[in-house]
């Protein structure tokens, strides 16, 4: 079974404002113009992020280094 990476979701101003979920070690935050474009740099950001947090020698689980999840968008009104 993938694990769940909850993004929480909302409209700020004049971009969707998005932040991965507390099972991803560390903050990841980011912005884009576009719901679709929004998931586009939900995937980036992690992947950026982890490679970060591996270059620093961080303790990630397996899961999130081998890629086995799903996003789940949690979209905040």
């Amino acid at each position: 079974m993938m694990e769940k990476i909850i993004v929480d979701v909302a409209w700020c101003d004049r971009n969707y404002g998005g932040s991965l979920g507390s099972n991803v070690p560390g903050a990841v935050v980011f912005t884009a113009p576009t719901f679709e474009a929004l998931q586009k740099e939900a995937k980036e950001s992690l992947e950026f992020h982890v490679g970060g947090l591996m270059e620093n020698g961080e303790d990630v689980p397996e899961w999130l280094k081998n890629g086995d999840y799903e996003f789940e968008y949690n979209i905040i009104r």
